[in-house]
């Protein structure tokens, strides 16, 4: 194990266990503070039972050596980080810093790095771009109707086109469903009227019609 250091104080180790003794002298040595304390705890207690149970072996937890020179309680990190945390929250720190320091992991906090926002492009489009892909769209929708509705008569007549044809079906209509809402939104602004742009009567009906593309409405359950 390497050399482990806290607040100029030197920690023992002993069979992988750090000493707890050389933490609380560390700390302050406060008499609040002691590991005998800290042992005593429940919640402390809980902690090694979960650990034991993890390690499979007691000694690999916890050990109190009684005389000599390295008399004292030795933990494993787990329960070094644990006391480290109920003696006070600025000894914590340091001590989860000394233990990224030797594991050559820095003790500087670092920014995670976070997915780049998606690019957004102000492009201005004309009344007739905007038809335009919207007839594309309304194109592509009427293919798709058209193919279903021959579908019946292709599996009549065992049409090698047949499979083919439903393919059609189920990708390209997944695809129009898929893009339906960004159409609605780059046509919201314009109208269905009686007397209106003829282009516009033709197109927003079926665009904006949500269950168009629905199995009940108008393609059976098992192409989308």
């Amino acid at each position: 194990m390497k050399n482990l250091t806290i607040l100029d104080t030197q920690i023992r180790t002993l069979n992988n266990l750090y000493s707890l003794n050389d933490f609380h002298k560390a700390s302050g040595g406060e008499e609040k503070n002691k590991p005998t304390r800290f042992m005593r705890l429940d919640q402390t207690k809980d902690l090694i039972t979960e650990i034991k149970q993890e390690y499979g072996r007691p000694d690999l937890v916890f050990s109190t050596i009684h005389g000599g020179i390295n008399s004292g309680t030795y933990a494993c990190k787990e329960l070094v980080i644990a006391y480290a945390a109920w003696i006070s929250a600025a000894f914590h720190l340091k001590v989860i810093r000394a233990f990224m320091a030797i594991n050559g992991i820095g003790t500087q906090p670092q920014q995670l790095a976070l997915p780049e926002p998606e690019k957004k492009y102000p492009f201005e489009h004309s009344e007739s771009d905007l038809q335009n892909l919207a007839w594309d769209w309304f194109a592509l929708f009427k293919c798709v109707e058209f193919t279903q509705n021959i579908l019946p008569a292709l599996d009549a007549i065992q049409s090698k086109f047949a499979p083919q044809a439903r393919g059609i079906v189920s990708e390209y209509g997944s695809i129009l469903r898929h893009h339906q809402p960004l159409i609605q939104k780059l046509t919201a602004q314009f109208e269905v009227s009686t007397w209106g742009n003829e282009n516009w009567n033709r197109v927003l009906p079926t665009i904006r019609d949500n269950a168009i593309l629905t199995p009940r409405k108008r393609l059976p359950r098992h192409t989308f």
